[in-house]
């Protein structure tokens, strides 16, 4: 498993791999042998030290600031709803982050819609961040049995610990905006068609 400090508030750059101690790994870098063999180099304290700070900090309000997230994406959630009823919340009935969303609406690009979020002041992301430049489907889509054009909405939006509520209207305001310009367009290729 791997950990990154920068997704909990940490600094950037510095990690944690957590293995099994009969799993053999090679080091990408060799030289003088640190950390058991696993990787050479001198150690980031300053960056190793932050990211503990960071998990501690985490960890004292979880339980609280995992309600808060909650809260707020389900709120993004039912306001997404009410704009465009036809758009689907992948894994909306099941246990799953609080803090993201991942939907799509059919008919509609990922590309398109990202760029059109960004035109209004809102990142968003077509899916997961080690995905970026791939242009193919969602390989956990596909996985989960959602078909080639709804897989090819998706938008996955994520919440932070600097969140708000005004945030969250600020997207919702966006996605109003850019489904009417998205209906149109997919009603002008049913016409023509």
């Amino acid at each position: 498993m791997t950990l990154s400090s920068h997704k909990i508030g940490g600094p950037q750059g510095v990690g944690a791999l957590i293995r099994r101690e009969e799993l053999a790994l090679d080091a990408l870098i060799k030289g003088g042998g640190q950390e058991r063999g696993a990787r050479s180099g001198t150690e980031n304290v300053a960056g190793i030290a932050g990211f503990g700070a960071a998990a501690e900090a985490v960890g004292a309000g979880f339980a609280e600031e995992s309600s808060r997230m909650r809260t707020l994406r389900d709120a993004f959630e039912v306001g997404l709803k009410a704009v465009t009823p036809d758009a689907v919340i992948f894994s909306a009935d099941t246990a799953r982050l609080p803090n993201t969303t991942l939907f799509g609406l059919p008919g509609s690009r990922a590309e398109t819609t990202v760029i059109a979020f960004d035109l209004e002041g809102v990142a968003v992301s077509s899916g997961a961040a080690c995905s970026s430049g791939k242009v193919a489907p969602s390989h956990v889509l596909t996985a989960m049995g959602v078909g080639v054009d709804l897989s090819n909405s998706g938008i996955r939006v994520s919440l932070g610990y600097a969140t708000s509520d005004n945030d969250v209207q600020t997207i919702l305001k966006a996605w109003a905006k850019l489904a009417e310009g998205l209906y149109k367009a997919r009603n002008r290729r049913v016409i023509a068609a």
